[in-house]
């Protein structure tokens, strides 16, 4: 989201220096609070801002704080190889994947020169996490026993074994891989430990039936990091929304804050709030959670944007600390009136046409769709479309870091009633602006204005020179965070997502198989297989009929097409055939058949010479 970024510069003795840097959800960016002897710095980032609101005209031409490059990483489901990449942090809970950092091919024995088996080590978090789950060959879950060998096929068949995963949550005394030390002719060795880097070495044994599709893509379900809650003292993983927020504020990857840094209060009203239990449509859930992945490669206020949708969340920098304020009404915590401005107010009662929405639509991260990014259903009020001459505005605010339809609903409907409260007051406040910052609720009473206890949220705050403070109020009020289950929408209108996969769907039979004879020829066809992934149709014959071809009869031939030839068979002799389809996976149709005939040549003579 972009950032409006405004120093200023003013003076008492030459010592007042003040920066900011705001965004807010009534969509307004910039602006400073002030320090005397430059001890005053505010910094605030919410959870909407351009994302909702659109962009403001003027934006500066420049950014002068150093942020990391905007480089993005692959998907976070996909296996990648390169030599370079960045960190990854996973919070909550998710299926990940990660870079490859170390493969080696090798035969089964030493008596084998075919190079069948590969070692594959794929880092899925540079950190220690809590636990890694179910493993993903391409879209599949693979079932694995205690010592990480698959139990089903095709990953093993009969007493083989084609699959193997060995899982590594990256603690700090984790020993390497002894698998990979055995079987890795010295490029792994004891040394290789990858403390504090979470990864899962898969062994896999080639396999036609079990990679008819060459190599997968591996991926796990992960719960992530372990963090900092200031309500027990204890660092435990948790997927609350507040307290996954806080790790990144305070970890040296993210803001690098420390602990007397924190509004501690003010976080644990918000891990609070975010462990609320609400109502969905046919059970409960918690007001807020956040699951997903942080690329350290993104700038570090993009990363919070992101993080901030989970809980609809406003995080500010002011007096020396950081404070969260999550989607739950607050209380003002103070009430300005006529008597507390340096001059008039300026009210501005309507937001402009262009930035006024009705309907708010997005994707969530969905577990029941293979952790893909999903559409949650759109949020949308009659009231509103009308009052609009009923024409949708419609706004996209997509939350990689919640993973249910329902909470992604609430998210997008505060989103869409905080953009309804119009109300936006430039308020020249006297030296009682000081008692606020960016992020509290205060209330305005202007008799004048029609004004009565009116909330608002301070959105920017503005040190003059005279001593006084120029407040950006945005309205806000409890209805904007109201909610009942009767508001959501059901989510069965979304189909789940079923990626091909037929390692174990039995191709199509055959039909209408014929034979006919010839002097010392049979011809046998069936109609064509169309299955895409047919490999070929086995013909068995045999000189009687049989209830078990494949005891009794034998396969002559492998055909691709749907007809073939026997010749230089002996004459008057009757033949029955068989034919089943065979796919690349390796697997087998049912038989078709018998079908017999009788070549038509004369019969053989054998002459016995004395």
């Amino acid at each position: 989201m972009p950032q409006l970024i405004i120093p200023i510069a003013a003076g008492i003795a030459g010592s007042l220096t003040s920066s900011f840097i705001a965004a807010s959800i009534g969509g307004t960016f910039g602006v400073i609070v002030g320090g005397i002897a430059g001890s005053l710095v505010s910094f605030g980032i919410s959870f909407a801002g351009s994302k909702i609101f659109g962009k403001e005209p003027d934006k500066p031409k420049f950014d002068p704080i150093p942020l990391a490059a905007d480089i993005k990483g692959g998907g976070r489901t996909q296996m990648v190889r390169q030599p370079i990449v960045s960190h990854r942090i996973v919070y909550g809970e998710t299926r990940v994947s990660g870079p490859i950092v170390f493969i080696h091919s090798r035969p089964v024995s030493v008596s084998s020169d075919k190079l069948d088996i590969l070692h594959i080590v794929i880092a899925v978090a540079a950190h220690e996490v809590e636990e890694i789950g179910d493993i993903h060959f391409n879209e599949n879950v693979v079932a694995l026993d205690g010592n990480g060998d698959a139990t089903d096929e095709p990953y093993k068949q009969g007493s083989e074994v084609f699959a193997s995963v060995y899982k590594h949550l990256g603690t700090d005394n984790q020993t390497a891989d002894q698998v990979l030390i055995d079987n890795s002719a010295g490029q792994w060795t004891a040394g290789h430990r990858l403390r504090g880097i979470a990864n899962i070495h898969a062994q896999l044994r080639f396999d036609e039936k079990a990679y008819a599709a060459g190599l997968p893509n591996i991926s796990a379900v992960v719960k992530g990091r372990k963090v900092f809650d200031p309500r027990t003292a204890l660092t435990e993983w948790s997927d609350n929304a507040a307290l996954c927020i806080l790790d990144y504020v305070m970890s040296d990857f993210g803001l690098g804050a420390t602990l007397d840094e924190i509004d501690q209060d003010s976080f644990i009203a918000a891990a609070n709030i975010s462990d609320e239990s609400v109502d969905t449509l046919d059970s409960t859930e918690k007001r807020y959670t956040c699951s997903g992945t942080v690329d350290l490669g993104s700038k570090p206020r993009d990363i919070l944007e992101d993080m901030l949708t989970c809980c609809a969340g406003f995080l500010t920098y002011t007096g020396g600390k950081w404070r969260l304020k999550v989607g739950a009404f607050e209380t003002p915590v103070m009430t300005i009136e006529p008597k507390h401005a340096r001059q008039p107010l300026l009210l501005t009662p309507h937001r402009s046409r262009r930035k006024l929405i009705n309907t708010v639509r997005g994707a969530f991260v969905s577990p029941e769709h293979e952790w893909q990014p999903t559409d949650y259903p759109q949020v949308s009020l009659p009231v509103y479309v009308s009052q609009d001459g009923g024409e949708e505005a419609a706004a996209t605010l997509d939350l990689p870091y919640t993973q249910s339809h329902s909470m992604a609903q609430r998210i997008a409907r505060i989103a869409l009633e905080k953009n309804r409260r119009q109300k936006q007051i430039i308020f020249p406040a006297n030296m009682v602006g000081f008692q606020v910052a960016a992020g509290s609720t205060i209330a305005v009473d202007w008799p004048r204005m029609g004004l009565a206890g009116l909330p608002c949220q301070v959105t920017n705050w503005l040190m003059t020179e005279e001593l006084g403070v120029d407040l950006t109020l945005d309205e806000d009020g409890a209805d904007v965070y109201a909610f009942s289950a009767s508001d959501l929408k059901a989510f069965d209108g979304v189909p789940a997502v079923v990626a091909p996969n037929n390692q174990s769907v039995p191709p199509t039979k055959p039909t209408n198989l014929q034979a006919s004879g010839g002097a010392d020829f049979i011809q046998i066809t069936w109609n064509p297989v169309t299955d895409q992934d047919l490999r070929y149709v086995e013909l068995w014959e045999h000189t009687a009929t049989s209830l078990d071809p494949e005891t009794e009869a034998s396969r002559v031939l492998e055909v691709i097409g749907n007809d073939v030839t026997r010749n230089g068979l002996p004459g008057q002799e009757e033949r029955f055939y068989w034919v089943r389809s065979v796919d690349r996976f390796g697997n087998k149709s049912d038989f078709v058949g018998p079908v017999s005939t009788t070549t038509t040549g004369d019969e053989s003579i054998t002459l016995i010479l004395e």
